[in-house]
């Protein structure tokens, strides 16, 4: 019985033709040594520096140190820092599909635009504000955490994530200051890659291919490794929230 989570993850690979579209982007070809997928966290500067100050504590700011789940688990309030502007075309996928080689580069646009749309079917269904980019980041660390054990995500603690990585980014002066074009970025590339990540683990349940497993294994360690700056055996997944171990 699939999650709820992972039921709408399914739905975005099913519209390019089921889930195993999205396992065939990690053909053996694109190994993390040289392949996209281990490029894709350095297209959003703003990316980057969100990942950065989760790892380095600004000085004098105790409150902002920042190991995921060794800060305290609390509702926040919605603020405009933490939202994206979702109207227009989007900005990531036409980025993102850069990275493959140009007779790849239409399908890999496409795919990308489909998850960025299908994303927004578990904003409605977790009650996510559209554009919310805790939202965004949480999914992108469910994604990665689904691809790095092959396993479901629990629905129960899927909406902890969002509101811890809420509490995360609220004290985050890089993301409070930057511009909305850069918080697109952000926002499509999280969501982009949760979905790919999470739909590709998915594809593998329904048609298993070892040597696509492990390059998603590969990969989504690699992602949580980058992103949280620590060992991914680390990061455990509970009903409080992400914690590290």
């Amino acid at each position: 019985m699939f999650s709820l989570l992972a039921r709408l993850f399914i739905l975005g690979a099913s519209a390019l033709g089921c889930a195993t579209v999205m396992a065939q982007m990690f053909s053996p070809g694109y190994a993390l040594s040289g392949a996209p997928m281990s490029n894709f966290l350095s297209t959003s500067y703003l990316t980057q520096s969100v990942s950065n100050s989760l790892a380095s504590p600004s000085e004098g700011k105790s409150e902002r140190r920042a190991a995921p789940g060794l800060r305290p688990f609390k509702e926040g309030g919605l603020s405009a820092d933490l939202k994206a502007r979702t109207a227009g075309p989007s900005l990531m996928p036409a980025r993102m599909a850069q990275h493959y080689p140009a007779q790849q580069r239409p399908q890999a646009q496409a795919l990308f635009e489909d998850l960025l749309a299908r994303y927004a079917q578990v904003e409605r269904q977790f009650e996510i504000p559209r554009g919310d980019l805790p939202g965004a980041v949480a999914a992108f660390l469910a994604g990665s955490w689904m691809g790095l054990h092959n396993a479901d995500f629990p629905d129960a603690q899927f909406r902890p994530v969002v509101e811890q990585m809420r509490s995360i980014l609220a004290n985050n002066p890089q993301l409070q200051a930057a511009a909305d074009t850069e918080k697109r970025e952000m926002y499509e590339q999280m969501a982009i890659l949760g979905m790919l990540m999470a739909g590709t683990q998915m594809g593998l349940k329904q048609k298993a291919d070892a040597a696509i497993e492990r390059n998603m294994r590969v990969t989504a360690r690699a992602y949580l490794e980058q992103f949280l700056k620590t060992d991914a055996d680390r990061v455990h997944m509970t009903a409080a929230g992400l914690v590290l171990r």
